[in-house]
């Protein structure tokens, strides 16, 4: 007669919480999928949770042992109409235990080439009109002596004899769900479905190398700083799959006079306080060279003067404006003619 009790390490006492603990680590165990697995074994244990979990089986099997009434079922197989191993879990997190994570029922998961990122620096005209860059990378990348496709040029290849050229393998297995049908890339042909006569010497087979590759990168204008640009299919390359993204974070550096917010640009604008009473214009270094900024009459300190077209570019083909805050330069020293001229003003309430 079988000790369910001891078959699953608890006491005659224990509570259901403490049976289904107690399932959950032995299942867990002695899967059969898992590495160290055990088959008989883990047979044996849901047999003893089916019974210990059940109200009814358990009060029967306490009275009777496993030779009792209804306890066929446990004896002659997995009764998975009854099965309540996991009340309220996750499947989802019952398929990860036991099968692990990126499995599941209907096959792997479809590679694809790892994303990569890089930093680069640029200035801030460079921002602001856009620029082009080459930059050497070292990744993972087709491999050039064989093209990327494994084998030595002119060499035959013959049908895989294990996947009959599918490239994958359908392997069925028992769990306590019951059997499952997994699809899986045949590990003689590694997906292929074909078999060189000989290898690539040079990649040996696997399709892709590490190697330094030159990409061109375009920035386009108005990025902001920390803005990254998005390069589909410049990442890295894996055997018989889609080539990752290259992802290029750009920093830009401060300019000494201009200072941006969104599209518009700022600036200080230094000027004697003479163009600030008569007005003037003043030679004004711009990112798109030198020009005339008119200062008018009367012109206060702090007041902002606008030249439109002069920022940077928007999507629509238009740009923001050059905005100059005016600082007025006070003389330190006044010569006698001055004082008087401006005694005069005094005396006109200016």
């Amino acid at each position: 007669m079988k000790d369910y009790y001891t078959i699953l390490g608890v006491a005659r006492n224990a509570t259901k919480d403490d049976i289904k603990k107690a399932y959950r680590r032995l299942a867990h165990q002695y899967h059969p999928d898992k590495k160290g697995g055990d088959e008989s074994k883990f047979k044996e244990v849901n047999e003893a949770y089916q019974i210990l979990s059940n109200d009814s089986k358990r009060a029967q099997y306490d009275r009777f042992g496993s030779n009792g009434p209804d306890m066929g079922q446990a004896n002659g197989g997995w009764d998975f109409g009854n099965f309540q191993g996991f009340e309220g879990a996750d499947m989802g997190d019952i398929f990860e235990t036991f099968f692990g994570r990126g499995t599941g029922f209907t096959g792997s998961h479809q590679k694809r080439g790892r994303d990569i990122s890089i930093d680069i620096e640029i200035s801030f005209a460079d921002a602001v009109f856009g620029t082009e860059r080459r930059v050497l990378i070292r990744k993972r990348g087709p491999c050039d002596a064989c093209e990327g496709s494994g084998k030595e040029k002119d060499t035959k290849e013959t049908i895989c004899s294990r996947c009959h050229g599918s490239g994958t393998i359908r392997d069925t297995k028992q769990s306590f769900f019951g059997s499952y049908t997994q699809v899986v890339e045949c590990s003689t042909c590694r997906g292929r479905g074909k078999i060189p006569e000989h290898k690539c010497k040079t990649c040996h087979g696997d399709e892709v190398v590490v190697k330094s590759e030159e990409i061109h990168i375009v920035i386009p204008p108005g990025i902001e700083n920390g803005e990254v640009v998005r390069m589909a299919s410049k990442g890295e390359a894996a055997r018989g799959s889609e080539v990752g993204d290259l992802y290029i974070k750009v920093h830009v550096l401060p300019h000494a006079t201009f200072r941006r917010s969104k599209t518009d640009l700022y600036m200080k604008l230094e000027i004697p306080l003479s163009h600030a009473l008569l007005g003037g214009s003043r030679d004004v270094e711009t990112l798109d060279g030198g020009i005339k900024m008119k200062i008018p009459q009367g012109v206060t300190d702090g007041e902002v003067l606008r030249v439109a077209g002069k920022g940077v570019p928007r999507e629509d083909g238009s740009r923001g404006d050059l905005l100059a805050e005016v600082k007025i330069k006070m003389p330190k020293k006044l010569s006698p003619a001055v004082k008087n001229l401006i005694a005069e003003l005094q005396k006109e309430g200016n």
